[in-house]
C-alpha cells in the first residue's frame, strides 16, 4: 500500500494547490487487497468544487468506465438533463470503475460483474458464447465497500448519498449490488442481463423486500430493441428475464411510499447506442427525484449543528430558515441570528438531517447569497462536522 498512498499524496499536493475554475478527471491506479492487478479509477469532480467548499456532493458510481465515452457520457449529460422542475445547480462527484482485460490471467470485464454459479446449470459456462472467465463479482462488490467508497469520503466532500450507474452485464451487476449488498442508495440499469444464472437477477429483485424500506430510493432500468429483436444472439431467455424484472418493478404495490422505480423501453435504438437515450432519460428522473421527493425525508433524529456567517461588512438584522419547524419552515423572517462583536453571525439548532436553508435579512428580497456554496438551497447532509461556516457575497 506504500506505492499507492505515495502517489496519491503527490497528486493531491498537485491538483489542490490551485482553485478549480472548470470541472477535472482524475485517474488513480489502486492496489486492492481483493485482486493481485491494480485497480483503475477515474474521479471526476465539477466545476467550482475547491471554490464552494461549504457544499457537499452526491456520488454516482458508473461502471465500465474503461470505456471512456460512457464515463464522460455521464458528467455531460448531467447538465443536460436538467428542466424547469429540477435544481439546476444540483452537481455530483463522479466515480468510474474500469474493468480490466488481462487475457494472460484469465481476467476481463465478465469476470468483474458476474457471480460464481449457484445453480448446476450454469456451472462451467460463460456468457452468451464466450467461455471467458467469471466469478469475481464478490470481490469488486468487497473493493468498493471496503476500499474505494471509504477512500473517496475520507478525501472528498461527499454528502453520504450513492448511485450506482450500469449498462448491460455492469447494470446486472448494479441491480445484484442492490438485492444482495445494498450498496448503493440508487440504482440506474440499462439493458440489464436478468437470465444469467438461472434468472438469478430476476429472483433477486422478486424476493427483494423492497416494502419495509424507510429510506426514499430510485430505481430506474430500461431496455433498448434487445427485446422482439430479429438478432439470435438475445434470445428467449434474455426476454424472460427482462419480462419478469419490468412486471415486478412497473407494480407500485410492490414498494414502499418513498421508492421511485421507473421502467423504460427505447425499442428504436440497438444495445450499444441506447445508452445515450436511456441515461439521458435516467439522469432526467433522478434529478426530478432528488428535487422534490428526496427533500420530503429526513432523519428522525436530531443533531446540533453550530452556524457561523462571517461578512465583515454584512449589518442588521439575519435569520436563517428551511425545510423544518427548527428552521421556520421556509418562512424567510425565520430564526433570527445573533450578531457578535466581530459582525459574525452565530446560532446553535438541533436538526433532522438533510437540511436544507438560507440566510435572509427579513424577507425573499433580501436572500444572502454564499461565496463558498452551490447556488440554490444551502444542504448539511451528514452531523460531521458540527460547525459550518459560510460567507455570503459583499459588495
Amino acid at each position: 500500500m506504500k506505492k499507492f498512498v505515495f502517489s496519491i499524496t503527490l497528486l493531491f499536493a498537485a491538483v489542490f494547490a490551485v482553485a478549480q475554475p472548470v470541472a477535472r478527471v482524475t485517474d488513480l491506479s489502486i492496489k486492492s487487497q481483493y485482486f493481485n492487478h491494480e485497480r483503475q479509477v477515474l474521479i471526476y469532480t465539477p466545476e467550482g468544487y475547491d471554490e464552494y467548499d461549504a457544499t457537499d456532493f452526491d456520488v454516482m458510481y458508473v461502471f465500465d468506465s474503461q470505456d471512456r465515452s460512457k464515463f464522460d457520457f455521464v458528467h455531460c449529460a448531467l447538465d443536460l438533463a436538467c428542466t424547469d422542475d429540477t435544481d439546476e445547480s444540483k452537481r455530483f462527484i463522479i466515480v468510474g470503475i474500469c474493468s480490466p482485460n488481462l487475457p494472460d490471467i484469465d481476467y476481463y470485464r465478465n469476470t468483474d460483474y458476474l457471480p460464481m454459479p449457484i445453480h448446476e446449470s450454469a456451472k462451467g459456462k460463460g456468457l452468451f458464447k464466450s467461455q471467458q472467465g467469471y466469478g469475481r463479482s464478490g470481490d469488486l462488490k468487497k473493493f468498493l465497500k471496503n476500499e474505494l467508497m471509504p477512500y473517496i469520503d475520507k478525501n472528498y466532500r461527499t454528502s453520504g448519498r450513492t448511485i450506482g450507474i450500469g449498462h448491460s452485464l455492469s447494470a446486472s451487476f448494479v441491480l445484484d449490488c442492490m438485492v444482495t449488498d445494498d450498496l448503493f442508495d440508487d440504482y440506474i440499469a440499462m439493458s440489464p442481463n436478468c437470465y444469467f444464472d438461472e434468472f438469478r437477477v430476476a429472483s433477486g429483485i422478486e424476493q427483494y423486500p423492497f416494502k419495509s424500506l424507510t429510506k426514499p430510493r430510485f430505481i430506474y432500468t430500461s431496455m433498448a430493441n434487445e427485446i422482439g429483436s430479429k438478432r439470435s444472439d438475445w434470445g428467449e431467455d434474455w426476454t424472460q428475464g427482462w419480462q419478469r424484472v419490468s412486471t415486478f418493478l412497473s407494480n407500485r404495490s410492490n414498494f414502499a411510499n418513498g421508492t421511485i422505480a421507473s421502467v423504460q423501453t427505447f425499442p428504436d435504438y440497438d444495445h450499444n447506442p441506447s445508452f445515450v437515450p436511456s441515461l439521458t432519460e435516467a439522469l432526467r428522473e433522478y434529478l426530478q427525484f432528488s428535487t422534490s421527493l428526496l427533500q420530503q425525508y429526513t432523519s428522525q433524529e436530531t443533531y446540533p449543528i453550530h452556524f457561523e456567517l462571517k461578512g465583515k461588512d454584512l449589518k442588521g438584522d439575519v435569520y436563517i430558515t428551511g425545510n423544518q419547524e427548527a428552521l421556520a419552515n421556509w418562512n424567510p423572517k425565520g430564526v433570527k441570528m445573533k450578531q457578535q462583536s466581530d459582525g459574525t453571525y452565530v446560532i446553535d439548532l438541533q436538526l433532522h438531517l438533510p437540511a436544507y436553508f438560507k440566510f435572509t435579512q427579513g424577507d425573499w428580497d433580501h436572500q444572502l447569497y454564499m461565496e463558498n456554496a452551490m447556488p440554490g438551497n444551502l444542504v448539511i447532509y451528514k452531523p460531521q462536522p458540527a460547525t459550518r461556516i459560510y460567507y455570503p457575497y459583499e459588495d
